[in-house]
Formats: structure tokens, C-alpha cells, sequence
């Protein structure tokens, strides 16, 4: 049985509502910080960071310090302000995007934008990161 052909009414809705979804996340996030501002935002009231952050999406400038495979088998890209700073602040990509890991160079500026996770005595953990 063949179906009918879209017309071009259904066509625009179709390309609008994947616009939406491909943007959706950028449109949605918070001003852009750093890795420092993010750790000392956190360092200076736990409690109230978390609760800030609960729920919400981050979109962090940063310079690549380095990226790895987690133990959970996730492409994770730790993020600095610049390069000899201690890491505080890890991307955690979607791990279907395993193949991406190789696209970020050390050294490189990213600007990403991820699901805040969880903040505690040795980092602050974004996910469902995307670069942009």
C-alpha cells in the first residue's frame, strides 16, 4: 500500500519541528561560564550551587585539557581556563558520541552545553554535553 505524498504544508512542519529539536538545547541554556567561575561558585556555597544548578543546563568557554573513556565507558572531555590548571570541570558526552571524542584537540577553546550533574569535593560533573 503506498501512501499519500507530503504535502508541502507537512514538509515545513516536519524541517520546523527538527530545527526545534536540534536547537532546543542551545536555546535553553544559561549564560556561558567558565571552569573557574562554575568552581568557585561552588566552592563558596555547595549547597546553593547545587540547588542552582539542579535541573538545569550549563553552557561553559573552555580551554581541552584532555579526554578520555570513563570506567562507566563514557567519552568525557575535562575542561580548564587554561592549560596547566587543575581539572575540575568534566563534559560527559552521550556515549553514542564515543566517535566525536577524537574531534577535540588539547589545547583547543570549546564552548559546550550540558545537563548539570553533580558538584562535589573534586569536580563538577556536566552530561549530555554538545559542543558548538
Amino acid at each position: 500500500m503506498r501512501s499519500a505524498p507530503r504535502t508541502y504544508k507537512t514538509q515545513i512542519t516536519v524541517l520546523l519541528l527538527a530545527a526545534i529539536c536540534f536547537f532546543a538545547p542551545l536555546a535553553f541554556a544559561t549564560e556561558t561560564a567558565t571552569p573557574s567561575s562554575l568552581w568557585s561558585a561552588f566552592q563558596a556555597e555547595p549547597e546553593a550551587f547545587r540547588q542552582k544548578h539542579s535541573g538545569s543546563k550549563i553552557t561553559i568557554s573552555a580551554i581541552v585539557a584532555d579526554t578520555h573513556i570513563s570506567i562507566y565507558a563514557t567519552p568525557v572531555v575535562s575542561l580548564v581556563d587554561k592549560a596547566g590548571d587543575e581539572i575540575r570541570v568534566i563534559c560527559v558526552l552521550p556515549r553514542l558520541d564515543v566517535g566525536k571524542l577524537s574531534s577535540f584537540k588539547t589545547g583547543e577553546r570549546v564552548k559546550m552545553t550540558g545537563n548539570f550533574y553533580s558538584a562535589r569535593e573534586e569536580k563538577i560533573v556536566i552530561k549530555q554535553c554538545q559542543a558548538y
